[in-house]
């Protein structure tokens, strides 16, 4: 496997200008929280011997870091090379209703293709039949290869039992996307899928479930991407 290329200095310098210029979408988490948000770089500064970037201020943002002293915000992005590109940074400060976040020492370019994930807006549902019970999960970000999403618990049932393990494998999956002012009811069907990973969201009664598509349709894929973009457009229409 190719070792990821660090970007530093010069470059690294140009790079970020190239995104904000060509206004690309980047993926934002902070680091030991469930927190994952869409955000664009709005400008690039310098104060003496340091640099900083501008940030929209995603949805939520000052409530997740109310409590925290040091922000450590993990970044990624498909660059123009259709690579996938990630940085981490740590530091940062309000300016109005921006955000200005240091510069890292550096950016890797990961030697390998990604299907970018795009965060949804509330209502995006996934359904699969567990045993002869029907359940959701409530969409956070999809994308060609796979999804995100919570599952809340039916009542009754006990919190610390998970409904789904790391390795099931579900079939005859329907995503659900509700209407708009723009659009109707759009549905996209995947024939296998595959739970990556489970994680405990900060209730007790809802766990967080990644899946990877292993089993979709040609028409289907192609309704996603025709999806995915929608959404791009309608985060980049709202800046």
């Amino acid at each position: 496997m190719l070792e990821p290329e660090k970007i530093q200095n010069k470059k690294l310098f140009k790079l970020m200008e190239q995104l904000k210029q060509d206004k690309i979408l980047l993926s934002m988490r902070l680091v030991g929280q469930d927190y994952e948000r869409h955000t664009m770089i709005t400008d690039i500064r310098k104060h003496k011997k340091a640099s900083f970037f501008v940030i929209d201020q995603p949805r939520d943002f000052m409530d997740a870091v109310a409590k925290i002293a040091v922000w450590e915000i993990h970044f990624e992005f498909n660059g123009p090379d259709t690579l996938e590109y990630i940085f981490t940074t740590s530091g940062g400060e309000f300016s109005g209703n921006e955000i200005q976040i240091p510069f890292p020492d550096y950016i890797e370019r990961l030697q390998r293709r990604r299907h970018f994930r795009m965060h949804v807006p509330i209502g995006p549902k996934l359904f699969f039949m567990s045993g002869e019970v029907q359940r959701e999960i409530n969409l956070v970000n999809i994308s060609l290869s796979g999804t995100l999403g919570s599952l809340s618990r039916l009542k009754g049932e006990d919190s610390k039992e998970l409904i789904l393990k790391k390795g099931d494998s579900l079939k005859n999956i329907e995503i659900v996307f509700p209407p708009d002012k723009e659009r109707s009811e759009r549905k996209v069907k995947v024939k296998k899928m595959v739970v990556k990973r489970v994680e405990h969201g900060r209730h007790k009664y809802l766990d967080y479930y990644a899946f990877e598509f292993m089993d979709i349709r040609r028409g289907e894929k192609k309704n996603l991407a025709e999806i995915i973009y929608y959404l791009q457009r309608l985060f980049l229409r709202k800046k």
